[in-house]
């Protein structure tokens, strides 16, 4: 009995092993995908020439999203949340986020049984680096970001803050509204796991889709050249 509840307990650590992994691997390629040059395209130029973009000095960023949220100790769930950047230039950006989460674990493990509360929030603020590209969907050119985001901050679970770092990244989709664009993100959060047999450090994983509101939309003026 002892050995087969082991052998579960091993297989399925696996398994959310191999998610994570599959989660990385999504993210290397996104990033690494954002230093390619679309030289082929004779019309490429013009997409990224500055005078046919929108300038995101001081623009802020207001995203709603949700998902998925894959953590060690709290197993498969979902996450709602909210994110605000304020953008420096066209690479940097400030901002904080907000994420919800209900917690799933085996309620007959030590953790389960010590867990007062089903609630976790997280909270943390974070500095985004962005690379603008682009990408061709049918006749289309479509003009996006792909960014690597960092931060800190706090993660309440079973009602004790705990001090946490967030590594993520993901792609944002410019929309025909300069005001709106379409995003994705997965991101890692590390930190501690209160447990009454110990602390345990975890890194969760989510993987969200939402949309961000652009305000105020700022149009470059077009330059005459001679």
């Amino acid at each position: 009995m002892i050995r087969e509840h082991f052998e579960f307990f091993a297989i399925r650590c696996i398994r959310i092993d191999m998610l994570k992994i599959r989660f990385i691997a999504v993210l290397v390629l996104f990033l690494v995908a954002s230093n390619c040059v679309f030289a082929a395209e004779e019309n490429l130029q013009e997409v990224l020439d500055r005078r046919d973009r929108f300038s995101k000095h001081l623009q802020s960023e207001v995203n709603i999203n949700g998902g998925d949220f894959l953590g060690d100790e709290t197993h498969n769930s979902w996450n709602v949340g909210a994110k605000y950047y304020l953008h420096i230039n066209d690479t940097f950006a400030i901002g904080a986020s907000y994420a919800y989460t209900p917690i799933i674990t085996d309620w007959s493990s030590t953790f389960g049984k010590s867990l007062k509360t089903k609630q976790q929030h997280i909270i943390d603020g974070e500095v985004m680096i962005a690379n603008d590209t682009v990408f061709r969907a049918g006749k289309n050119i479509i003009e996006c970001d792909m960014y690597l985001t960092v931060g800190a901050g706090t993660i309440l679970i079973n009602r004790h803050y705990e001090p946490m770092g967030v590594i993520g990244g993901g792609i944002k989709i410019y929309t025909g509204w300069p005001w709106l664009a379409i995003r994705i993100d997965v991101n890692t959060y590390l930190h501690p796991t209160p447990n009454p047999t110990g602390d345990t450090f975890n890194g969760d994983i989510s993987m969200n889709g939402g949309v961000s509101f652009l305000f105020p939309v700022k149009p470059i003026e077009q330059s005459s050249t001679l």
